[in-house]
């Protein structure tokens, strides 16, 4: 396990989406802690996943913190911090994209 990293970003989607079945969908492993927050294990980072408002079921806006970076990560996007806005943008866009797919 790699050195642990604590950065945040928060999220907004444009209409509120099941996150268990997106990410069931997706076949992201993930356990739901409470009925708002899930750990994620999304491209070998873990991430933590918190609803701000309401329930994981009716997510609209949530707080993705990464916990963990992927160990064997070759990304040469630069400091950690960078690597992880990164794996949190590629979350989120693959949150929203088998949400809201495209016609």
């Amino acid at each position: 396990m790699s050195e642990a990293v604590d950065i945040s970003q928060r999220c907004t989607f444009p209409s509120s989406i099941d996150v268990t079945s997106v990410l069931d969908r997706l076949e992201i492993q993930f356990l739901d802690v409470n009925e708002r927050r899930a750990i994620v294990i999304f491209a070998g980072a873990i991430l933590n996943l918190e609803s701000q408002k309401g329930n994981l079921t009716e997510l609209e806006c949530a707080e993705i913190t990464v916990y963990d970076l992927p160990t064997n990560s070759e990304q040469d996007a630069g400091t950690e911090t960078e690597v992880a806005l990164e794996l949190i943008e590629d979350f989120r866009n693959q949150l929203f994209a088998t949400s809201n797919p495209a016609s």
